[in-house]
C-alpha cells in the first residue's frame, strides 16, 4: 500500500497556477503533510504537482511573505519551526487588530450579513475537515469585514494562516470528537449573539477573551511537544 503524497497533483484544475500551487503546499503545511522543519525540492514539488518550477517559486515568495517557509536557495526551501515566541507575537498582533475592528463593524452586520454569519457558524462543525477549517476562518473573515480597511485584511490574512499552522497543533479538524467540536462551536456562537444583540464592546471583550483563550491552549501544547521531544532525545 502507497503512502498519501504531501501534496497532491493540481494538473487538472482549473484557476491560476500560482493560486492553485500557493493554496495546496499551504494546505499541506496546515495539516501537518509537510511538517515543520521539512525541507523540499522545487523539482520534487513541481513532479507531485504537475506543473512547471515557474509557479512553483511564485508560491513559495508569498508563503514565506506569510511566515510558513523559508527559501534556502533557489532550488529548495524548508517548512518554517514552530515556537512559543513566533505563537506569542502573532497573537499579539491579532490581540490588538481584530477586536476593535470587530466592534466597529458591529453596526454595520445587517441581517444578511448575520445570516452568513450563522451559515459559516453551522458549517464550522462540518464532518469534513476542511469544509469545517475554512467556514472557521471565513467566520473570523465576516467579524471584521464590514469596516476593515484593504490594509487590515492584508495584515490579518497574514496573521491568519500563520495563525492557522498552531491552531492546528490543538485543535486538528481531522481527529476532534464530538464534544470538542461542539466547544469550539459554542464558542463561535458566544461571538455571534454579541453581533445579533449589535453589542460591539461585548464582542470586542468576548473576541479578546477567544484569542487569548486559544493563544493559551496552543502555549500548553507547545510546551507538551518540547517535553515529549526533550524525553525521547534524553532516552
Amino acid at each position: 500500500m502507497t503512502s498519501e503524497p504531501a501534496v497532491r497533483s493540481i494538473a487538472q484544475q482549473n484557476s491560476s497556477a500560482v493560486d492553485l500551487v500557493t493554496a495546496e503546499i499551504r494546505r499541506s503545511i496546515l495539516t501537518g503533510a509537510l511538517p515543520a522543519g521539512e525541507q523540499f525540492s522545487i523539482r520534487d514539488l513541481a513532479r507531485q504537482l504537475g506543473v512547471s518550477h515557474i509557479p512553483i517559486r511564485e508560491a513559495l515568495r508569498r508563503l514565506e511573505t506569510q511566515g510558513l517557509v523559508v527559501l534556502k536557495q533557489a532550488r529548495s526551501a524548508a517548512v518554517s519551526s514552530l515556537s512559543t515566541h513566533d505563537m506569542e507575537s502573532i497573537y499579539s498582533l491579532r490581540l490588538r487588530i481584530e477586536p476593535e475592528i470587530a466592534r466597529e463593524s458591529v453596526p454595520h452586520q445587517g441581517a444578511a450579513e448575520v445570516r452568513r454569519l450563522e451559515g459559516l457558524l453551522e458549517l464550522s462543525r462540518a464532518e469534513d475537515p476542511e469544509t469545517a477549517w475554512q467556514a472557521h476562518h471565513d467566520f473570523h473573515v465576516a467579524l471584521v469585514e464590514p469596516t476593515a480597511t484593504e490594509w487590515d485584511l492584508r495584515i490579518l490574512g497574514t496573521l491568519w494562516v500563520a495563525a492557522d499552522r498552531y491552531s492546528h497543533l490543538v485543535f486538528d479538524p481531522t481527529t476532534i470528537t464530538d464534544e470538542e467540536r461542539q466547544r469550539r462551536y459554542d464558542r463561535h456562537a458566544r461571538l455571534l449573539a454579541f453581533v445579533v444583540q449589535a453589542d460591539g464592546q461585548g464582542l470586542k471583550k468576548e473576541l479578546h477573551d477567544h484569542l487569548a483563550r486559544n493563544e493559551d491552549e496552543i502555549r500548553e501544547h507547545i510546551a507538551y511537544l518540547e517535553r515529549v521531544e526533550a524525553e525521547r532525545s534524553a532516552g
